[in-house]
């Protein structure tokens, strides 16, 4: 991926094949991109700091095996954090065809064999009854707003974590947690992450459930 390392400079170990695997599903993103409108096509010649290594950047905040991606879009940032995270089991969910139809034939053809997809909005799937370590979500909605529809869904001991542009949470989560902390949760933290290639942080949202 260059002469310089742009995973390792992001803090991450990861092996030569995940590395290619990362680059195909950059340009099947690339050419699917042309007629499916999955990502703005002002990012098309940045889609490795921009797409790849933002997605990357939630890994070290990930917990437990089950990981679920709240509106997944182009696979983002699930399928990215699936090809570093073999060992553990991804759940991507969005409600739209052309989004699940890229994101089936990247995992058929790319080998992904940690990862399903699964086309429903999320209120369907959290009303199975399925519980997650993770919950990940991009570029879907904030924290505060998006806690209240995946609370039930996430275990015991999970977390909910949000790309955010800020440091700050909304104060109507604060003051509801606030409230709640003698009781053991939820707890909240924000994080940032230097993302290469971007010259900016992103920041991180983290709600755990105690």
């Amino acid at each position: 991926m260059g002469q310089t390392d742009p995973i390792k400079d992001l803090g991450l170990d990861l092996g030569s094949e995940q590395k290619a695997k990362l680059l195909d599903f950059s340009k099947v993103l690339l050419q699917w991109n042309k007629r499916a409108n999955l990502i703005s096509r002002g990012d098309e010649g940045r889609v490795l700091p921009r797409h790849i290594l933002d997605s990357l950047a939630a890994k070290p905040f990930l917990v437990g095996d089950k990981v679920v991606d709240i509106g997944s879009g182009a696979g983002l940032p699930g399928l990215p954090l699936a090809i570093a995270c073999p060992q553990k089991k991804f759940t991507l969910c969005d409600r739209m065809k052309k989004r699940t139809h890229f994101m089936r034939f990247v995992i058929a053809n790319l080998g992904i064999n940690n990862a399903q997809v699964i086309e429903a909005p999320f209120e369907e799937i959290v009303s199975t009854g399925e519980s997650y370590d993770s919950a990940v979500s991009r570029g879907v909605g904030r924290a505060e707003a998006l806690w209240p529809l995946i609370e039930n869904a996430i275990a015991k001991t999970g977390r909910l974590i949000v790309y955010a542009s800020t440091r700050s949470f909304g104060e109507e989560l604060i003051s509801k947690s606030a409230g709640k902390t003698h009781e053991g949760g939820p707890h909240i933290s924000s994080s940032a992450v230097e993302i290469p290639g971007l010259n900016k942080s992103h920041w991180f949202h983290i709600i755990d459930k105690e």
